[in-house]
């Protein structure tokens, strides 16, 4: 399937999603994450979150003997929530009670499964875009809601489920994992999470996930960056300070009451089945009172900030800062002693990823940057958020106006389109085992392996088809003249055994024909040695190169 995002990545100005759910969504808390980031970091952006999430609800139909009540189904609603919502996008989250607490069995797997694409025919029939969650996990290790059930009961429940209920899930989320048609994107969230458990748990054995059924504030965080980076493009790896001080954060306080608002008062006017109703207002005073709200968080969140910095902490006994720009995290690391005209090196991507001659500048004086701007494969937006940054930095932090540019694997795409665009602000460019052809990673139209899902993503950020990729110069490899005429040294780190890089179709005949043009390049192969490890244990031939030219 296609990405959600289109050419650049760039994020709509203004979107309507709507989610549809159970009580997970319900609660809304990982909604309330995604509002709070766009509000504070993208106020520019008008993106209206709408939570329709209703408990005990499901896509199916089925409902367990000893619930108390007959479950509610989303198709008893649907109809009447997209019409009055008129959304663009909806999230549908359901799984953990489809199933009804019992062991597999196919009769309810189906139910599922037509329950799920039924709806998502019906959305897509009203115009807007289909976007699936594979369902949370089951934790029996944090189940506190009763008891758990061994295989052969006659009836299981909610509240006495069976105790391997999580290999059911798992086989529901796999199968949301394998959609195409009619979906338009799927979003994984149930590995996201064990990992997340796995995590913690390596930490404190005892770890408490929530009840079993319903992820605490941790699993809520990963909801929220599953779909920020699905829907967006936007890869996050810090977790707010408010996602771990919900209580005491008056950003997120604010933003809860306003989610709560809203998703109550939508609710009713859409209506449900569920015998347990909220107060609500009605909606159109929601929605005034909601825009009050917001203009009031933007006001805490700029209050709060005062600056695009977040967080100063140590890093390996340097000073670390981290911060968001445009939506996107950005750090820097400091030596202890900036060297003279206060040098820096920009990590492309993979920050901290064999940084050898990272450390080995950082202890020389140099500052260390990088900028989130992952799966943009180097589009032509992404070069532009990265002038933004540099430009950032350098006025802010007093650094050189140039910097040397790492660029590893696919990061090689980003330095490289940066460099032909604005080689006034780069240095010198170092490339490891770099990728200079999108056709050949990730489209793997030659000797390499290609990697399906990236291509649909690198297509889509670049505007391409399958066909129009073959002609459109996009590429490093494609641009070298207009590298060489800039007179930025390179110096390329790779193996010769690399199989989804190769180095024939990517750093050899990029070095070659930069050197043709005049050039100044230095290829450094590594005989027998794939796309890993990168970099050199002894990065003195690398630095060698850094002190000579830049």
């Amino acid at each position: 399937m296609n990405p959600l995002y289109g050419k650049d990545s760039a994020i709509p100005e203004e979107i309507k999603i709507v989610f549809l759910g159970d009580s997970i969504t319900d609660e809304g808390r990982f909604i309330a994450f995604m509002d709070a980031f766009f509000l504070e970091h993208l106020p520019k952006h008008r993106i209206t979150l709408i939570n329709l999430g209703v408990s005990s609800e499901t896509a199916s139909g089925l409902s367990e003997p000893e619930h108390p009540f007959p479950r509610p189904c989303v198709h008893e609603r649907l109809a009447k929530a997209l019409r009055d919502t008129n959304p663009d996008w909806v999230v549908l989250c359901y799984g953990m009670n489809d199933g009804i607490y019992y062991p597999f069995a196919e009769e309810r797997f189906e139910a599922y499964k037509q329950g799920m694409l039924s709806a998502a025919g019906k959305i897509k029939d009203a115009g807007a875009k289909v976007i699936m969650m594979t369902p949370p996990p089951f934790d029996p290790q944090s189940f506190s809601g009763g008891s758990l059930q061994p295989l052969g009961q006659v009836t299981y429940s909610y509240a006495a489920p069976f105790e391997d209920y999580e290999s059911v899930l798992k086989r529901y989320a796999d199968w949301i994992l394998s959609l195409e048609q009619p979906v338009d994107a799927v979003v994984p969230i149930h590995d996201a999470i064990l990992h997340e458990w796995s995590r913690e748990r390596s930490a404190d054995a005892n770890y408490k996930s929530g009840d079993g059924i319903h992820p605490d504030f941790r699993g809520h965080w990963q909801i929220a960056r599953a779909l920020i980076r699905v829907l967006f493009n936007i890869s996050l790896e810090q977790r707010p300070d408010y996602v771990d001080h919900l209580e005491s954060s008056p950003l997120f306080q604010t933003v809860m009451l306003r989610h709560r608002l809203l998703s109550s008062a939508w609710k009713e006017h859409v209506g449900h089945t569920n015998p347990s109703k909220a107060d609500a207002s009605p909606l159109a005073l929601a929605l005034a009172k909601g825009e009050e709200l917001a203009s009031e968080i933007r006001k805490i969140a700029i209050g709060a900030k005062g600056d695009p910095v977040n967080k100063h902490s140590i890093w390996r006994g340097y000073e670390r800062i981290d911060f968001m720009l445009e939506g996107r995290e950005g750090l820097l690391i400091f030596p202890k002693k900036s060297a003279d005209g206060k040098p820096w090196l920009w990590r492309a991507e993979f920050f901290d990823a064999f940084s050898y001659p990272d450390m080995a500048l950082l202890e020389q004086g140099w500052a260390i940057a990088y900028y989130g701007l992952s799966n943009q494969y180097g589009c032509p937006g992404a070069v532009e958020q990265m002038n933004g940054f540099q430009n950032f930095i350098t006025a802010a932090y007093g650094l050189a106006p140039k910097t040397v540019l790492f660029g590893f694997s696919r990061g090689g795409l980003y330095a490289c389109n940066y460099a032909a665009k604005y080689p006034m602000q780069v240095k010198l460019l170092y490339l490891d085992a770099p990728v200079l052809d999108i056709r050949s990673w990730p489209g793997g139209k030659g000797a390499g392996t290609g990697a399906e899902a990236e291509w649909a993503e690198c297509l889509a950020v670049y505007g391409l088809t399958e066909e129009t990729s073959a002609l459109a110069r996009v590429s490093p490899i494609d641009r070298v003249d207009e590298l060489a005429d800039t007179n930025i040294p390179v110096v390329i780190v790779a193996g010769d055994a690399d199989i989804p890089v190769p180095i024939g179709e990517n750093a050899a005949p990029f070095a070659e024909l930069y050197r043709k043009l005049g050039g100044t390049v230095s290829l450094i192969v590594k005989p027998g040695v794939g796309h890993h490890p990168h970099s050199l244990e002894d990065p003195e031939p690398i630095l060698a190169f850094i002190r000579q030219h830049a």
